[in-house]
């Protein structure tokens, strides 16, 4: 009779892997580009916003009027919007000194 041979286990070795501190910063928060992108977004949506209510005042008629007054009421809240993510992402480079 042959006696057949055991099979091995293979065992793999596990890469050593270094721990991540906890302290390390995982991403940036502010950055100047997002600030830049932010603040270029306002100025583009006050100016949208100016120009939709300069023209809801002067516009005569039944339809223009209410159109352009509700684009200036859009514009209003996103400029609103990137205004405060303006002011976070000052207050976030105020902090990080």
């Amino acid at each position: 009779m042959f006696i057949m041979a055991k099979k091995r286990k293979v065992v793999r070795k596990r890469s050593a892997t270094k721990n991540k501190s906890s302290a390390e910063p995982q991403g940036k928060i502010f950055s100047k580009f997002k600030l830049g992108i932010v603040f270029r977004n306002l100025v583009l949506f006050v100016l949208l916003f100016l120009i939709s209510w300069i023209l809801s005042v002067v516009s005569e008629g039944n339809v223009f009027p209410d159109l352009f007054y509700l684009l200036w009421i859009i514009f209003a809240f996103i400029s609103v919007a990137f205004f405060l993510a303006l002011l976070v992402l000052l207050f976030l480079k105020w902090i990080r000194r």
